[in-house]
């Protein structure tokens, strides 16, 4: 009869952008009115639902409701206090459960703006209110006293009880019995809503906690421990990990509270709708009780994988098992995992002997956690802030499973490390600066070995560095290989898991997987699942299922419950410290330098190779200020070729519109995975260049790449708009987080606080020159630590003379004292030793 009545006038009459409107919040779309409307009546029964509370809520707003329509009655259903079980007669290590039988509720009356949720007017000040018109939070509020009697009158249609407290000249509240508070939450809340009442229930009321749930118990039995070599030996695969089988069984638990057997039949016989449950209001639904029994027959529990007992503990749907699951409990072994989930509670390990260097605190702490996850047969993800020293910790991992087994008379299996190519140069300088003693093989360009040759040498040493380009060419030949580990640096290289780059990753074996990244999610949750896929394989479970269960509810409906589940899956497996984090800031200089190691691309390396034997010809046929001059010519030329063959060629206008491509340059393709880090972790960057050409190249090129505003402030600058430009960066709203400085225009005068990352693109060699640069964000009111990026082009003229600042020789001591003039000095033998460019300059492209 609603149907076809109520419904279908109410749709044909002035009221159907109303209607339309309330359809819309139920996401119901229009194809329903065809089918209402038309013949056929093809309606489903969750639109007739819908449509039913639909109508309901019109026909409800089409009453009287009294004088003001900008105010509405609330009710507030207000919990009794707290009752305590009498003196000795629980267990006080059980839960205190107490079924206040004769406890009073209380619904209350109040007046409440419409829209407005967090204010509203008592019924007992109303009472005390004079005059037909008054303002309140800035609304007019008439005839207030009979707009609430009004309103009390409308909704005692619905609450029958509510007519008791109309029964007083001035009624604030009602008061109600457990079960009748129970009904009221129930059944009338909803209808209230609905036509146009506000209501507010208890936090409590709807949420998990406050209902009956199951917890999954898994027991890691300690017995399959080798206390004395680990869960996994450097010899062999990890003997526990997602595959070791362990205990489980099925438990009644109300939030974090876990009920015994006879505790849960006692709730049960009670039959009442609400209890307390140490202190908190619990609800004890009776299909809560049948599904509970039910589920409790049906898994008794047993033996199975820590993998698949885990992906049961959340996996399980509360649509299909009746019960909502609410989470998981872990002994022996497993709580060390599953337990804290904190860094902080593991303990610390003592710097392996064959690392050179000396490790801060937090980063001891890292070393510690990988070690840790590693022994229990896991794969770790350190997704530690930029800056923060990811490389060495595993460096240091690196030493002391070396240490460990060199101890116990083994042989450590290589590690294969894939990396982007920008970046291979700096891991074998880190490499052979923290661990020397480590057996480092490059496997990358054109003459690398092939076949047996390639599988005898990785196995002769200890670390292999290739490339995600090279992973995906030459995966059946890594595959041959028997791996103790795989790491990949950049983890978010595999972000997107059907690419070919990814897949290829995935299928090269091995004992171990590490993952290292900055930013483990950039824009999508799908981006940890595939992270977490390749540490942990199956883990979260499929792809589809874990978009189903968590992407779309986190990302979509903010669903909190579904956030916490997924925090609680991954938190034992990722580790992440921010420089923001107190207990890392403690342990961080201001100002922490770091160099970034790069390749030249093909096209720079003949270009500087040409550039040297050209120079070399004519100083030869040179004396005194021509030699020095054409010596001086072609170190400014080597340069700006280690920069950009854009630059070196005069390829770029300053007034150009189109980007030279960045792949030409190792340097500006490292640069720009750099600062995406950067710019997702909401800093702001300053960039150093001496030369003002680099700097337009530089600030179109990554104003393309990073869609974002690029400033660049140079010796040409006028005044004015020199401060427009420090103003726009010092704001620090995100609108233009990077700043491009041409060195002699940046050296005094500039306050640029906002930077806490300042990257020297090329170097002046001359410390003292660069060091008053990273003074313009390093001074007095940052409040930040300052992370100093100084690329070095690998196999240069740049990592010789940076080589030879880091060591304070005598030589460096004269670059520092006359910049560049010493060159020009030196016999053509030495010129030639110095700028012939080294074997392992060029990268992979």
């Amino acid at each position: 009869r609603l149907l076809d009545g109520l419904a279908r006038r109410a749709l044909l009459a002035d009221g159907l952008p109303e209607v339309l409107e309330d359809r819309d919040r139920s996401d119901l779309n229009v194809g329903w009115l065809v089918g209402l409307l038309g013949d056929s009546h093809e309606v489903t029964a969750a639109d007739r639902r819908s449509l039913i509370k639909g109508v309901r809520s019109w026909i409800g707003r089409l009453e009287e409701r009294g004088a003001s329509t900008e105010w509405m009655l609330c009710l507030r259903l207000n919990e009794p206090i707290s009752m305590a079980p009498p003196p000795d007669t629980h267990d006080p290590e059980r839960p205190v459960i107490v079924e206040p039988a004769d406890a009073m509720w209380s619904l209350s009356f109040h007046l409440q703006p419409v829209g407005v949720d967090d204010v509203l007017v008592d019924a007992a000040d109303v009472w005390l209110l004079s005059g037909d018109s008054v303002t309140l939070e800035g609304r007019q509020l008439d005839k207030p006293q009979e707009l609430l009697l009004g309103e009390l009158g409308r909704a005692s249609r619905l609450y029958k009880p509510l007519e008791r407290a109309l029964n007083e000249s001035e009624p604030i509240d009602l008061s109600l019995t457990t079960d009748e508070a129970y009904e009221f939450l129930r059944e009338i809340r909803p209808l209230l809503r609905e036509q146009g009442f506000g209501v507010q229930e208890p936090a409590w009321f709807g949420s998990a906690s406050s209902r009956l749930g199951a917890r999954l118990l898994l027991d890691g039995d300690e017995s399959a421990l080798d206390m004395e070599h680990g869960a996994s030996t450097a010899a062999g695969p990890a003997q526990l990990g997602l595959e070791a089988l362990v205990g489980y069984e099925w438990q009644i638990a109300v939030g974090e509270t876990t009920l015994t057997l006879k505790e849960f039949e006692a709730l049960a016989e009670r039959k009442t709708p609400l209890v307390q449950i140490n202190g908190q209001w619990v609800e004890i639904r009776p299909e809560d009780v049948e599904a509970a029994v039910s589920f409790i027959r049906e898994n008794p529990g047993g033996e199975m994988s820590v993998g698949e007992a885990i992906r049961m503990a959340f996996g399980t749907d509360a649509r299909t098992s009746g019960l909502n699951v609410i989470g998981l409990e872990t002994s022996g072994w497993l709580a060390d995992v599953f337990g804290s989930g904190s860094s902080e509670a593991l303990p610390v390990l003592e710097q392996p002997e064959g690392f050179i260097g000396t490790l801060r605190p937090y980063q001891l702490r890292g070393y510690s956690w990988l070690s840790f996850l590693e022994r229990f047969g896991f794969g770790a993800c350190l997704a530690d802030d930029m800056g923060l020293g990811k490389t060495i910790q595993l460096l240091a991992r690196f030493a002391q499973e070396r240490e460990q087994a060199a101890a116990r008379g083994e042989r450590v299996k290589p590690t294969l490390l894939v990396v982007p190519t920008s970046v291979v140069g700096n891991w074998m300088h880190e490499a052979n600066r923290f661990t020397p003693a480590l057996k480092v093989l490059i496997h990358h360009g054109s003459e690398r070995e092939q076949g047996a040759e390639f599988v005898a040498r990785a196995t002769a040493h200890d670390l292999i560095i290739t490339t995600y380009a090279l992973a995906n060419r030459d995966q059946e030949l890594l595959s041959a290989v028997e791996w103790g580990r795989l790491v990949l640096d950049e983890a978010q290289f595999i972000k997107n898991p059907s690419a070919k780059q990814s897949q290829a990753v995935r299928s090269i074996p091995a004992d171990r997987r590490v993952a290292l990244t900055g930013t483990p999610v950039e824009n999508r949750l799908s981006e940890l699942w595939s992270i977490m896929d390749f540490l942990n394989p199956g883990y979260l479970g499929p792809a589809a299922t874990f978009r189903k269960k968590f992407a779309v509810p986190i990302e979509r409906y903010r669903d909190e419950n579904r956030g916490r589940q997924l925090r609680s899956l991954v938190r034992p497996f990722v580790l992440r410290r921010l420089k923001s984090d107190p207990k890392v800031v403690g342990d961080l200089p201001p100002k922490v330098e770091s160099r970034e190691y790069t390749h030249l691309t093909s096209e720079q390396a003949e270009l500087y190779e040409s550039t040297v034997k050209r120079m070399l010809t004519e100083v030869e046929q040179a004396e005194g200020m021509k030699r020095r001059g054409i010596v001086l010519a072609a170190l400014v030329q080597l340069k700006q070729i280690c920069n950009h063959p854009a630059q070196a060629l005069k390829e770029f206008d300053k007034n150009a519109t189109a980007a030279p491509s960045a792949a030409r340059s190792g340097k500006t393709t490292r640069l720009i995975e750099m600062l995406d880090e950067i710019m997702a972790a909401g800093d702001q960057a300053l960039i150093f260049s001496q030369f003002r050409q680099m700097g337009h190249i530089l600030s179109i090129t990554l104003r393309h790449a990073l869609d974002r505003d690029v400033l660049f402030l140079h010796g040409g600058t006028p005044r004015m708009q020199r401060q427009k430009l420090v103003e726009s960066f010092q704001k620090a709203d995100g609108s233009s987080p990077i700043m491009l400085v041409s060195l002699r225009a940046g050296g005094v005068g500039l306050n640029l606080t906002a930077a806490n990352h300042v990257f020297h693109f090329d170097r002046w060699w001359n410390p003292a020159v660069e060091n008053q640069a990273t003074d313009r964000a390093y001074r007095i009111g940052q409040t930040r630590t300052v992370q100093v990026h100084k690329f070095v082009c690998r196999g240069t003229l740049e990592e010789r003379i940076d080589e030879m600042l880091e060591a304070k020789t005598e030589l460096a001591e004269q670059i520092v004292g006359s910049g560049e003039q010493w060159l020009t000095e030196l016999d053509t033998d030495a010129l030639k030793e110095l700028l012939t460019l080294r074997d392992d300059a060029v990268g992979e492209e």
